[in-house]
């Protein structure tokens, strides 16, 4: 038999032996791997691991050339980074300045007097002479109630009073020449008994008369309200013609040549407070103007409520700028010193024993914490 590797041994060596050439198709699935779900072909997932493990040895390789930054790189860093957090401060040099300690505290003016002004009789009101605010000096006649049934009684007792009198000096009459008889021998002395009995009765009678009189005037003088003291009418509350009682409320008298302003002090504050004590009160009233005053009195009682005490503070008021119930600002100079060392409050750290500042070393460009005592020298 012939043998065909021989035959294509003999062939010319010149040409080359032709392979053949087989077309690679991959399997398709059959209908249960589809249903399964294994549609990708396993080929193609060899692939895409060789392609991953290729990515991550490149990454790796770029990785180890790049160029590490040196430990002063490094340092430069840190430094600029924390340059760039650094947080702006203020500072303040340390000088001697006349320095103040002043408690600031809101009040309400008050007129040095406050009197309520009331009738002890009842009566019609006849004349108001001074209106709410107006001004008047001590003695004069605020108002009048009506007279007319008060003069009129008055003038009965003072003519009673004055009968009653001229019996009087009658009966004494009577009485010297009855002694005078007696004495004589010519009546017995039961007569001037009698004349002298006559006599203390008519007395008596008199000075009842004189007593009722004085009552009427006592009316009369009631019937008028005179200013205790120079001031002016705070409040009035009734108007000409109207009717009123014993007692009544009509108006307020206030003095005002000089003012107090009220303030409530808080318990912490209240031990920094003391008589003598200089303020400056600002009146929104005026505001290109302050006033002089000084702490004349402090209340020892804590009002439950409030928890404060009340501080009354006197300030002069010859113009008569300032009136009751305006509305005040007062700064009281707790201490005062001149040419002391003095730092701002917000330059302070710390809990009270144990304060300190940052002191600023310009040579070094350092701050230094240190301790200090806060308080009077």
């Amino acid at each position: 038999m012939d043998n065909p590797n021989l035959n294509n041994d003999s062939q010319s060596p010149s040409e080359p032996v032709k392979k053949p050439v087989v077309a690679f198709r991959p399997p398709e699935p059959s209908p249960s791997d589809k249903k399964k779900g294994f549609p990708v072909p396993v080929k193609w997932i060899v692939l895409a691991v060789v392609a991953l493990a290729l990515f991550l040895v490149a990454k790796n390789i770029l990785n180890s050339t790049k160029k590490k930054p040196s430990l002063s790189d490094e340092v430069k860093q840190q430094q600029q980074a924390a340059s760039q957090a650094a947080i702006a401060v203020k500072g303040f040099k340390v000088t001697r300045v006349n320095y103040e300690d002043p408690l600031q505290v809101l009040g309400t003016v008050k007129g040095a007097q406050e009197i309520k002004l009331s009738y002890e009789i009842p009566g019609v009101v006849s004349a108001i002479n001074y209106r709410t605010g107006e001004k008047y000096e001590e003695g004069a006649l605020l108002i009048s109630l009506k007279q007319d049934d008060i003069l009129l009684r008055l003038r009965r007792a003072q003519a009673a009073w004055k009968k009653a009198e001229s019996e009087v000096a009658i009966k004494k009459d009577e009485l010297v020449e009855n002694e005078k008889l007696f004495g004589m021998g010519a009546i017995p002395k039961s007569t001037v008994d009698k004349k002298r009995n006559e006599l203390d009765a008519t007395q008596y009678e008199s000075e009842a008369q004189r007593l009722e009189m004085k009552a009427h005037e006592a009316m009369l003088e009631k019937s008028n309200l005179y200013a205790p003291s120079s001031g002016m009418l705070g409040k009035l509350n009734i108007e000409e013609g109207e009717n009123i009682s014993q007692n009544t409320l009509v108006g307020e008298h206030i003095n005002t040549e000089y003012v107090f302003v009220e303030v409530g002090i808080v318990e912490k504050d209240l031990s920094k407070v003391s008589l003598g004590q200089k303020a400056k009160v600002f009146i929104d009233a005026y505001p290109d103007k302050n006033f002089e005053g000084v702490v004349e009195n402090v209340a020892g009682v804590i009002s439950g409520s409030s928890r404060t005490a009340t501080v009354k503070i006197r300030i002069e008021n010859p113009e008569g700028l300032l009136r009751p119930g305006m509305f005040a600002r007062i700064r009281i100079l707790l201490y005062s010193k001149a040419n002391t060392l003095a730092i701002p409050a917000e330059a302070v750290q710390g809990k009270e024993g144990d304060q300190f500042v940052y002191l600023i070393d310009s040579e070094q460009s350092l701050v230094k914490k240190t301790p200090i005592t806060v308080g009077y020298t």
